[in-house]
């Protein structure tokens, strides 16, 4: 298989599932994410001639680790659907 073939048939659904688990601030969610991100890396490194996307990948996956997705950071966000007291609250 070439790399073509490779990112038509892995990378793609890889990255679009990889994308998905990003979503939010889930940490848990974010280390899934992660993890496909590493076996796209391996796939591509085992592919003949993807060093190159395996690279670009590597790269995406540090500027995710960068911005702090999956860290304690996620843990003190709140998504808007966990702040509650907006809406329950009388308005005086």
């Amino acid at each position: 298989m070439d790399v073509l073939q490779t990112w038509l048939l892995i990378g793609v659904p890889g990255l679009c599932i990889a994308a998905a688990l990003f979503v939010g601030r889930s940490v848990v969610r974010a280390w899934l994410g992660y993890v496909v991100l590493a076996a796209l890396i391996v796939v591509f490194v085992l592919t003949p001639g993807g060093a190159v996307s395996a690279a670009a990948i590597g790269a995406l996956a540090v500027v995710l680790v960068a911005t702090g997705r999956g860290t304690t950071s996620d843990r003190r966000y709140r998504e808007h659907h966990e702040e509650r007291s907006r809406y329950t609250r009388v308005q005086t």
